[in-house]
């Protein structure tokens, strides 16, 4: 190895774009006339948004179908470039939901647990100067002086919202959406992704009898 300075642990992110599918998916949303937190889950961590249950890509509506798929491809495409590998991965999402955020919402820090990736899908950013998707780095230090500064300067992402931006990250990753001010509504996606390899069937050349 060199001699001098290297770095380690770094973690990948990836984004992608699709506004075909965001005018359809917002229409079907706003259709389903959901109230408060149907999910149930870290209610009090959520405040001014609505929140659908867990089971969205379970849905059989066509643009639900396609909405799923794409993701699943770019999920296929980002842990084929990290790992360097061609592989058809089995893509199941454990969980998947909607959340439209009101004028000063916010959703507080958490992390998504029983999964290896997870993803917002912006269907309606609105204000893109407030409530930013906000990610934690996840080296953190119970002391600071001159010669770690540097972790103030790398401590958060903020993320802004734009119409049919997809953000994967891995599930570790501590994030937020910030307070929102815009007075228009803002329609996310978001969902929780498991990745298995796709056995392929075994060929046994018996020769010939």
């Amino acid at each position: 190895m060199e001699q001098g300075v290297h770095a380690y642990f770094q973690t990948p992110m990836a984004y992608y774009y699709n506004t075909d599918l965001i005018d359809d998916l917002k229409s079907y949303i706003l259709s389903l006339e959901t109230k408060g937190i149907d999910s149930n889950v870290s209610v009090n961590i959520k405040h001014n948004l609505v929140e659908s249950n867990f089971g969205l890509f379970l849905d059989d509506t066509k643009v639900i179908k396609d909405t799923a798929n794409w993701i699943g491809r770019s999920i296929r495409k980002t842990v084929n470039a990290i790992q360097q590998e061609d592989i058809g991965y089995n893509i199941q999402f454990n969980e998947s939901w909607y959340h439209i955020t009101k004028t000063n919402g916010m959703h507080e820090p958490h992390i998504h647990p029983s999964c290896s990736w997870c993803g917002v899908f912006y269907i309606q950013s609105g204000d893109k100067d407030s409530g930013h998707t906000v990610f934690n780095n996840p080296i953190t230090s119970t002391y600071i002086d001159r010669g770690n500064l540097f972790l103030n300067n790398i401590s958060t992402l903020r993320v802004p919202a734009e119409d049919g931006k997809l953000i994967l990250f891995p599930s570790y990753l501590s994030h937020y959406q910030s307070l929102y001010k815009g007075t228009d509504d803002r329609i996310v996606v978001a969902f929780n992704a498991s990745v298995g390899k796709i056995e392929r069937p075994k060929i046994n050349n018996l020769g010939d009898n």
